[in-house]
């Protein structure tokens, strides 16, 4: 069937694809696997239906999305309006309300804020959505952003984290390559071993994007307490966690620097946001020879793994159809799409072994790389959750990491009480 699409600033119109498929078993058990549907879930999309779809999610993946969507609801006009396009006070000015949304999730405070989510628990009741599909912690952390433990939001991958290395680095100084499963005090003792200056060039042995190890928090420290609104900053627990992230900008040679790992290519480890497109493009122009291990543990680490950081799926409470939005989200959280995701290069977030057997399958330029770590980051014990953690997170990953902590100019326990001020000051202000 071919697909027509009609593109404006501000909206596209997509006819898309054939009959409804389940991603649900019962809510309460299965595998998280089933297609299995009754009566009630085959008639959500009998009909025809315009749904009106809002996300910030980029082209490529959109039309993925189009794509999958378009071989299963013949029934279904997708009319898609970009964040880039209108903006969330845009759109909450127009009053055209969306059916479902897609956003990231340090957006949903303002999708909240401009009521544009709800509680999808009586869906996913109805349609015996089986939430046993997503993997241990997800749906913990889901109800995390709610105090009533509502399902505000439904999470469709995981943003996981990898440790890249430079091969040509180790090699060249004799040092064994990291591994997976490796603590950050591992690191620490490689990273030792790797920082040097020869030749002319100084060679760094580990740098990490700081935004997103904040966001990650693998210690699940609270950032607010949401009791009070105030900072909880200044604790043995955050001291811990940027003495060992920031102790490795005292090693020598290992100064902080704002270098490229895939251009500078004078970085022997580094951990961030996904960037394997940007490495494999290096290794095809210039050879950089890289792979990756899992990303790193604290040896002692309460939450388990790192806090969820997942796009995800949400229905405004004026969606004019719920039901058949809802039904569009199963499937896009259906073994099926998440297979097909995977493919492409997105961590799944269901447990699926056809997901995790197929990740990266199409992506070309990673053949023999330990592509595997990528699902070797879970998800830790969810800290207490506020709606001012964007303004925290922001404050402490610019300043905590700052210039007066890898100059030496302010001591730790100076850096968290200014830092912890700031916040509180910051919050205020976004009271007014």
């Amino acid at each position: 069937m071919a697909v027509t699409a009609k593109w404006s600033r501000t909206a596209c119109a997509v006819a898309v694809g054939a009959a409804l498929l389940s991603a649900c078993g019962t809510r309460t058990g299965g595998n998280g696997t089933g297609t299995g549907d009754g009566g009630e879930a085959a008639g959500a999309l009998s009909k025809p239906v315009t749904l009106h779809y809002y996300t910030n999610d980029n082209t490529k993946w959109l039309e993925l999305e189009q794509q999958l969507i378009a071989k299963k609801y013949p029934n279904v006009t997708l009319k898609v309006t970009l964040e880039k396009d209108l903006k969330l006070d845009q759109l909450a000015a127009v009053g055209d309300i969306p059916d479902f949304i897609s956003f990231s999730l340090g957006s949903f405070w303002d999708l909240k804020s401009y009521g544009l989510v709800s509680d999808m628990t009586p869906l996913m009741n109805k349609y015996r959505f089986d939430d046993k599909r997503f993997l241990p912690g997800v749906m913990e952390s889901v109800r995390s952003y709610s105090d009533k433990g509502e399902v505000l939001l439904l999470p469709f991958e995981l943003n996981s984290n990898v440790l890249f290395y430079n091969k040509a680095i180790f090699d060249k100084f004799g040092v064994s390559y990291p591994r997976d499963g490796m603590t950050w005090e591992q690191v620490y003792d490689l990273a030792r071993k790797v920082s040097r200056s020869e030749g002319g060039t100084e060679y760094h042995g580990f740098l990490f994007q700081h935004q997103n190890l904040v966001w990650k928090n693998q210690l699940g420290l609270p950032f607010v307490d949401p009791k009070t609104n105030k900072a909880v900053i200044q604790t043995a627990e955050w001291k811990k966690w940027l003495d060992t992230m920031g102790g490795f900008y005292f090693i020598p040679n290992n100064e902080y620097k704002n270098l490229n790992f895939y251009k500078d290519q004078n970085v022997a480890m580094w951990t961030g946001a996904n960037i394997v497109s940007s490495v494999v493009e290096a290794a095809k122009t210039t050879g950089l020879n890289w792979d990756v291990v899992s990303l790193p543990q604290f040896s002692d680490n309460p939450s388990g793994g790192t806090q969820m950081i997942a796009p995800f799926y949400t229905i405004p409470p004026g969606s004019k159809h719920k039901d058949e939005a809802f039904r569009l989200i199963s499937y896009l959280l259906s073994e099926e799409v998440q297979v097909a995701k995977a493919k492409a290069g997105k961590v799944p977030i269901v447990v699926s072994q056809a997901a995790n057997e197929s990740f990266a399958a199409d992506l070309p330029g990673v053949a023999g790389k330990n592509m595997g770590a990528f699902l070797k980051d879970k998800i830790g014990k969810p800290a207490p959750v506020t709606k001012y953690d964007g303004i925290a997170k922001d404050v402490f990953y610019k300043t905590a990491l700052g210039k007066d902590f890898y100059t030496q100019t302010k001591d730790v326990n100076t850096i968290l009480r200014e830092v912890e001020e700031e916040i509180n000051r910051k919050i205020k202000e976004s009271q007014q």
